[in-house]
């Protein structure tokens, strides 16, 4: 798969990379390089193909999401920002998927005040792919 810039792929090229039987990602720590670029239109889109499926594409998208908030929740103008990344998780409303659902309300919980503790942030997503 072709990126034309695999640090700010197009929705197209995520579709399509995403609906490959197996792909590997273009750069190594990719979900960091999207996640670390991330909008409110990316995030959209990462929850739509993230939501619904255990294709290892669906897995990967989740992880994005996970990382996002990991990032943005350390990054040193966070708290004048929360309001707004908790704006952003309304991507995710209405969504059917239980891993998503989880995702939201935890960021949520973050973005609405909650101390984020990165060690138990890491260990609900190991919790994602290990579901009892």
């Amino acid at each position: 798969m072709q990126f034309q810039d695999h640090h700010n792929p197009t929705e197209d090229e995520l579709r399509a990379w995403a609906a490959q039987e197996i792909a590997p990602p273009p750069v190594k720590d990719w979900e960091s390089v999207l996640a670390w670029g991330m909008d409110p239109t990316r995030l959209g889109l990462c929850v739509e193909l993230a939501a619904g499926s255990t294709s290892p594409a669906a897995t990967f998208f989740l992880l994005v999401l996970y990382q996002w908030v990991d990032v943005v929740a350390r990054d040193e103008r966070f708290a004048s920002r929360r309001a707004m990344y908790d704006k952003w998780l309304d991507a995710a409303r209405g969504t059917k998927d239980p891993a998503i659902k989880r995702w939201r309300d935890r960021a949520r919980f973050v973005f609405q005040g909650a101390p984020f503790n990165r060690e138990h942030w890491w260990a609900a997503w190991s919790a994602e792919q290990s579901p009892a």
